[in-house]
């Protein structure tokens, strides 16, 4: 009974991370001050004991109250849709089913990490595809250990984000085979983000010597929409010639600047506001932020 309860809870603590956005504002809007705990239940991370990572009693109750939910609602079924604070995406209004993402070595890791979930939850399919100096920063600014290997980090994105697999599709830096490498299999769309000053030279002069890079120049050549995220301060004049040659090709230069009029109350929100931008840019519809003016 015990193990059943688990599952239940399980089940609905996922559907909470949902309605909140994602982890770090569950555990916020619940009054934990670290979402360590809440990441290792969602994985279902294993004890010494060899059992998994549950909810009791005392946690239930503050997430039920955290969330404005009925005491005991964490313990009981439920086949209601859950709300998330992003629309489901109109794929056939935007004319984007398949989006390439790119992490490269700057930092900015939790915009990339972010957009991605949403992305997936709109029910896009993503290709996705990093740097090896991604990686530390993943384990960097998020604590977050991102597999060498595609399948294994597919497998654990995946989890992580709760989405079909079909979904996601992970490529090596030199799979020259992957369908991004090619202008006759190109995504619909392509997202440097967070993107590094290395990556923007490289993708400003064509040099191609990556399968990120190899995908960004697919892109241009064949004018799909591009949107680079460059995160670097102070800009030298060699950064701005590239980000301009980029831009006048077509790209879009979206630096990651949080705007302050919507009052962000977290780091979240203000990573919400960097992937609501890049969502606007791509015409999808969100719920990530307020529209000005509504």
């Amino acid at each position: 009974m015990k193990k059943e309860i688990q599952a239940i809870r399980l089940a609905n603590f996922r559907q909470l991370i949902k309605e909140a956005g994602n982890i770090s504002k569950l555990a916020h809007l619940c009054g934990y001050k670290k979402p360590v705990y809440f990441y290792q239940i969602n994985a279902q991370k294993e004890k010494p004991n060899g059992q998994t990572m549950g909810i009791g009693n005392a946690m239930a109750r503050k997430l039920e109250a955290g969330m404005n939910k009925p005491e005991g609602w964490l313990s009981q079924e439920h086949h209601s849709t859950p709300k998330t604070n992003f629309a489901s995406a109109s794929n056939e209004k935007s004319g984007l089913h398949t989006i390439t993402l790119a992490w490269t070595g700057a930092s900015g890791m939790p915009y990339g990490m972010r957009l991605l979930e949403v992305l997936l939850g709109m029910g896009h399919t993503v290709y996705l595809v990093y740097s090896q100096a991604a990686q530390v920063v993943a384990q960097q600014e998020l604590d977050f250990a991102l597999p060498s290997s595609p399948q294994a980090a597919r497998e654990t994105l995946c989890q992580k984000f709760q989405c079909k697999p079909e979904q996601l599709h992970v490529f090596g830096s030199q799979e020259w085979f992957a369908p991004i490498a090619s202008g006759n299999a190109t995504a619909d769309a392509m997202i440097v983000c967070p993107a590094s000053m290395g990556s923007i030279a490289a993708i400003a002069h064509g040099t191609a010597d990556t399968l990120l890079e190899r995908a960004a120049d697919v892109a241009i050549k064949e004018r799909r929409p591009l949107i680079l995220v460059p995160r670097e301060a102070p800009l030298s004049a060699l950064h701005l010639e590239n980000l301009l040659k980029l831009a006048q090709l077509g790209c879009t230069i979206l630096p990651p600047a949080a705007g302050f009029y919507n009052k962000p109350q977290s780091v979240d929100d203000m990573v919400d506001f960097v992937v609501a931008r890049i969502l606007d840019q791509l015409r999808l519809p969100h719920q990530l932020m307020p529209q000005w003016g509504g």
